[in-house]
């Protein structure tokens, strides 16, 4: 098949005019002007942009139907609570969070997400539904040990880890979930099983300046959290240093794990981070919405730190679309090239992933997951402003040269 269009941005080259992307079953065969390929299997998409698929770095789609229930503020640990409340008086259920998941990946491939960082609770209801759909994802399982918690890290690892569900497009990850919700015996263990069984990481870090007083003192809105929802012990160990040091010292800082927010990394952190090869997926417009200081993401980028694009879940954010997350990027923040926000949104987070040999960039011989985007103004020489400038959805959607929307 071939898909003829106005622009092809292949991202890790330039841009093509009048061009063309030529599927052969699951892969790109070629990339390059219209006129240099011919055929009768010509699809003309018209005046679009033909882009990677994007990668969502960090989501939670079986909170897809918290959807407007808990607006966030500047409190994270209120709104931590009212999360909690909403799961007391609606327990979640087998069928509602596979529910709430499928309509998380109904979502995500409208949006013309085609590859997510799925952090679940839940594996055993949400990755049977993961790998039947036409999503690609890896699925991190969270593990939660911290004091009354602790005798559930063995139950929780295993199922974190379980490959039962594995499949083309399915990986499984681990997600020790946060240094306020992980002990470091726990959190030794995750990086342990996870480095035995090739698995990636993600964690939870810097995503609140509360963390730090958590990590270092064991006091401050953490402990009141842990207090209130009945977790803590005498017995938690105090790390007494930051988080970022924490996860260094329990082995999980490495180039297989993904720091989601990491919104207050001080550059002593952003040097380690970067030193380490470990990716940070940040989630902008949740970031706005809990009103943190501006995220240090240039400081990364300087340094060479892979910085990918996340949209947290949409009980926080108002879509799971990294198209809109990169326009927000793009129209709030200042001298943010347009091609490098693209990148953020493709392959910097296919590389966050482990996955940036497959995808995130159309090149020969890599999976034709492909995003269709109309124009709506002339780009005027620059393509990739005129696709964060415009407001377009996506028209087209491929997975593995599938259309899928």
């Amino acid at each position: 098949m071939l898909l003829r269009c106005a622009y092809v941005v292949p991202i890790s080259r330039p841009v093509v005019s009048d061009g063309v992307v030529e599927l052969r079953g699951d892969r790109i065969a070629f990339v390059g002007p219209a006129r240099a390929r011919t055929g009768e299997h010509v699809t003309d998409l018209g005046r679009v942009a033909l882009l990677p698929g994007f990668v969502n770095a960090h989501t939670h789609l079986e909170l897809t139907d918290h959807a407007g229930l808990m607006p966030p503020g500047p409190d994270f640990t209120a709104w931590l609570r009212r999360l909690l409340e909403r799961r007391e008086t609606h327990p979640p259920t087998a069928e509602s969070i596979r529910r709430s998941t499928q309509q998380g990946i109904h979502q995500s491939l409208a949006a013309g997400v085609t590859t997510v960082g799925d952090i679940t609770r839940y594996p055993e209801w949400t990755r049977p539904v993961l790998r039947e759909s036409n999503l690609r994802a890896i699925s991190f399982g969270e593990v939660l040990a911290l004091g009354r918690r602790r005798t559930l890290l063995s139950e929780r690892l295993a199922a974190a880890a379980s490959g039962e569900h594995a499949g083309p497009r399915l990986r499984i990850g681990v997600s020790p979930h946060s240094p306020y919700s992980v002990e470091p015996h726990a959190m030794r263990a995750c990086a342990q099983q996870a480095e035995a069984l090739a698995l990636p990481l993600a964690i939870h870090l810097l995503e609140t300046a509360e963390e730090e007083v958590f990590t270092r003192t064991g006091s401050g809105p953490f402990w009141t959290y842990l207090q209130h929802l009945g977790v803590w012990d005498d017995d938690v160990p105090l790390p007494g240093c930051g988080p970022l040091e924490l996860v260094h010292r329990t082995g999980l800082l490495r180039p297989s794990t993904l720091l989601a927010h990491a919104n207050y990394a001080g550059a002593a952190d952003i040097k380690l981070i970067a030193a380490s090869g470990t990716s940070v997926a940040w989630c902008p417009r949740t970031h706005a919405a809990f009103e943190h200081p501006p995220h240090p993401f240039r400081d990364m980028l300087r340094v060479g730190v892979n910085v990918a694009v996340g949209t947290d879940s949409l009980a926080s954010n108002p879509s799971l679309s990294v198209l809109d997350e990169l326009r927000f990027v793009y129209r709030t923040c200042d001298h943010v090239p347009p091609a490098e926000c693209l990148r953020m949104g493709t392959l910097d987070g296919a590389r966050a992933l482990g996955w940036e040999h497959e995808i995130g960039s159309l090149e020969v011989g890599k999976q034709a997951d492909l995003v269709a985007i109309p124009l709506d103004h002339d780009p005027d020489g620059d393509v990739c402003e005129a696709i964060l400038d415009g407001a377009a959805s996506p028209v087209a959607v491929f997975v593995a040269g599938q259309r899928v929307a």
